[in-house]
């Protein structure tokens, strides 16, 4: 149903005031560094992108084992095996990947072909990456996840602090969605240059991967568990930031509050080759 608007017009013969400008309050700082961060994050979506470069991969994935520890009496006669469940290192792997990514106008993709696999030489194009445990796409689309105008409205932000980064002042802001959504769960921490808000800096919260459990019965008994996830953006082309790291660390925590690492990536993004690093111009 639409409700027709009734326009009451006054006419005032005689005098026409002119309405003094509203001073707008100063924002505040939050205010300041959502608005550069926004700013950013949509030049960023609004880039036409085409650029190479190698993907480097190094993973250790620990499972729990049995292991036996010898125990003598103390007069050193007798010995007893006892069995202790711990993490014990399964698997090492590491992978070097040609990566490249195209975006032109609504069209986004990403693709690599495996160079290297363990140090031994390969050939396959277009394949899927072979870590065992995650992985994320579009890394270099991270800022505007949290900052993208369209995106503010649904998150709540809180400054936690300020610390250099990659020579930069930057400002520490944890976003968290105001409302759980099949499109929206992303939980983390972000590293805000103040001077032109761009995100040198991302922490993925565990809340971020779907299904993450932040308890996990284990061989070993009930174990807490946590996860830090972190990619940094310190390869800068046309004012835009690319991903320079990536490292992901699963920590599993037992009744004594010891920590044990169940899982450890770190990726390295080098010898970049960018074709089309430009803002877009759509013509109508």
């Amino acid at each position: 149903m639409v409700r027709k608007a009734l326009v009451a017009v006054f006419f005032i013969p005689f005098f026409l005031f002119a309405a003094k400008p509203r001073q707008q309050p100063p924002l505040s700082q939050l205010d300041q560094v959502l608005q550069k961060a926004g700013e950013y994050s949509e030049k960023l979506k609004g880039m036409a992108l085409n650029f190479v470069c190698h993907e480097k991969i190094k993973e250790t994935i620990n499972e729990f084992r049995n292991s036996a520890i010898m125990i003598s009496s103390s007069s050193g006669e007798a010995f007893q095996v006892l069995g202790r469940t711990m993490l014990r290192q399964s698997g090492r792997n590491s992978f070097l990947y040609d990566y490249q990514l195209i975006k032109r106008g609504e069209s986004l993709s990403e693709r690599r072909n495996l160079l290297e696999e363990n140090g031994k030489s390969r050939d396959e194009k277009d394949v899927p990456l072979k870590t065992q445990r995650w992985s994320a796409k579009y890394l270099v689309y991270g800022a505007y996840g949290f900052f993208g105008l369209s995106w503010q409205p649904r998150f709540q932000y809180e400054i936690l602090g300020s610390e250099r980064v990659s020579r930069k002042r930057a400002l520490i802001v944890r976003a968290s969605p105001k409302e759980i959504t099949p499109e929206n769960y992303c939980f983390g921490r972000l590293w805000i240059d103040e001077a032109d808000g761009s995100v040198l800096q991302i922490e993925w919260e565990p809340a971020s991967i779907a299904g993450f459990q932040d308890t996990v019965q284990t061989p070993a008994g009930e174990m807490k568990r946590s996860m830090i996830w972190t990619v940094t953006y310190d390869v800068v082309h046309n004012g835009i930031r690319f991903p320079g790291a990536q490292t992901i660390t699963e920590i599993y925590v037992d009744k004594r509050k010891a920590k044990h690492t169940k899982y450890e990536a770190e990726y390295k993004f080098i010898n970049y080759k960018f074709f089309t690093v430009e803002t877009e111009v759509i013509f109508k």
